[in-house]
């Protein structure tokens, strides 16, 4: 007597044989509508291999695997891994497991290999940070009928479910200090404005400001979201004459490099220069005198988008109910490093 082995076949194994998407095979495996050549294509291959779906009894509406995917933009942030970190702690509790990749493209373009792989590994849904290009792929992975939540980045012709900080919010509780402390001749160092998150940031420092010339435009820098260009975008306002009184950094890296170039001048944080940082708490206790900065909430906006995956998984699905947006309101840690010019 022979016992016939199970088959250890993905989704990738039939894209192989049949040059189709994953976006197509996944469709077919949870009853969607595909052009019957294909639907006899995956119908062979998955004969040919011994494939078969696994479809473990659950409360869950899918479950196939029980692993979520988490698509990142580069796996070098600290940012990034944050929000992984925080997403496992939720959905460990619930009984999945967490799937990484990365195309290490960079925010504003990927290939759809890291996408390829978690849909061949059979992840019930997705968490992403996602970049414009990732937009027509992970659309037609939601049509499949599997969810999808957004963290941080938005992408306004993705129909998926939104996390994210109040950027603007954020942005302008920076410009906000600063103007509260006297200041009127402002900076801001920012990213490529193709970058919401950076972006909204900008827009709500300037909206603190009570007049336009309080931030004329030759004074917002923007560049890669790098200590790099942080440093020298500081390099670049210090060198001015006059040179701003206080500014305003869009995110970790930039503050990094921002600071550096501060103490690298010899002027002196919180006297000779202001500055509101971005989530570098850990870093504002290492400066002298310690940092002001603008902080988000990452282990809450991980979980939220964890919450909102697992509420998906449970039935309500991006066919069954509209996408959400949620944002997270940010907090201001202050440090020492305004100074007040109301005296």
């Amino acid at each position: 007597m022979t016992t016939r082995r199970k088959s250890s076949a993905t989704y990738a194994d039939i894209q192989r044989l049949t040059g189709l998407s994953l976006a197509t095979i996944s469709k077919y495996y949870n009853g969607g509508n595909i052009l019957d050549e294909n639907r006899e294509a995956i119908r062979a291959a998955s004969e040919s291999l011994g494939f078969r779906l696994n479809r473990n009894a659950s409360s869950l509406r899918r479950g196939a695997s029980r692993t979520i995917g988490v698509l990142l933009p580069s796996l070098l942030s600290s940012f990034h891994l944050s929000i992984v970190a925080g997403a496992e702690v939720y959905l460990r509790s619930q009984g999945f497991s967490v799937l990484m990749a990365s195309d290490e493209g960079g925010p504003l373009g990927r290939s759809n290999d890291a996408l390829d792989l978690l849909l061949g590994r059979q992840v019930d849904g997705i968490i992403t940070m996602p970049s414009s290009s990732d937009v027509p792929a992970l659309n037609k992975v939601i049509e499949s009928g599997i969810p999808v939540v957004a963290v941080d980045l938005w992408q306004p012709d993705l129909n998926a479910d939104f996390v994210c900080l109040d950027n603007f919010g954020a942005g302008r509780m920076a410009g906000q200090h600063l103007v509260d402390h006297g200041h009127d001749s402002l900076a801001a160092i920012g990213g490529d404005p193709a970058i919401s998150t950076v972006n909204e940031r900008a827009a709500g420092f300037a909206s603190a400001l009570p007049t336009a010339e309080a931030l004329p435009a030759e004074r917002v820098l923007t560049g890669p979201l790098t200590s790099q260009w942080g440093h020298e975008a500081m390099n670049q306002l210090l060198s001015m004459s006059p040179r701003p009184t206080g500014v305003f950094t869009a995110n970790y890296d930039l503050t990094l490099g921002a600071v550096i170039a501060v103490n690298e001048s010899g002027l002196r944080l919180g006297r000779d220069i202001s500055l509101v940082g971005f989530d570098a708490v850990e870093l504002a206790r290492a400066t002298r005198p310690p940092l002001t900065v603008v902080s988000q909430p990452v282990a809450e906006l991980a979980a939220a988008a964890a919450r909102t995956l697992h509420m998906r998984l449970r039935g309500e699905g991006q066919g069954a109910a509209p996408p959400t947006m949620e944002r997270l309101p940010a907090s201001l840690v202050v440090g020492a490093s305004v100074a007040s010019l109301r005296d």
